[in-house]
């Protein structure tokens, strides 16, 4: 790899690892105040329920991305998943992050996807 083509990679990784680390912050410190949830939503998403004023946290939405993009989107955002199980045309996958257990269900509806994301506090 030339020199430039390692700045840039070193730039794109900088990038992820911020844009991880700030979703965190932001699920830790909306939590702490206000008990309510900020969940990462794609941009082209059609959201049709939001229920994240509290825990449990739910936000259910339509998008046109592929399944591979939307697990790419929450991969950035929450890491790499611990499970993933296919149910009934329904991939379910699970996250853990410090307090939180965060299960992204992905669906075809159509020609869209449906996204489910549910966030709960870990039972200890």
């Amino acid at each position: 790899m030339n020199k430039k083509n390692s700045n840039k990679f070193s730039l794109f990784v900088s990038a992820i690892l911020l844009s991880f680390s700030t979703s965190i912050y932001a699920l830790e410190e909306s939590d702490a105040s206000t008990n309510s949830v900020i969940i990462p939503i794609m941009t082209n998403a059609q959201v049709f329920a939001d229920f994240t004023d509290e825990l449990p946290a739910v936000l259910n939405y339509f998008t046109s991305a592929t399944e591979e993009q939307i697990i790419n989107f929450y991969q950035q955002h929450y890491g790499e998943f611990i499970a993933q199980e296919e149910k009934r045309g329904r991939l379910t996958l699970t996250y853990q992050q410090e307090k939180h257990n965060i299960r992204v269900v992905i669906s075809q509806q159509n020609r869209k996807r449906q996204v489910d994301v549910i966030v709960e506090l870990k039972e200890e």
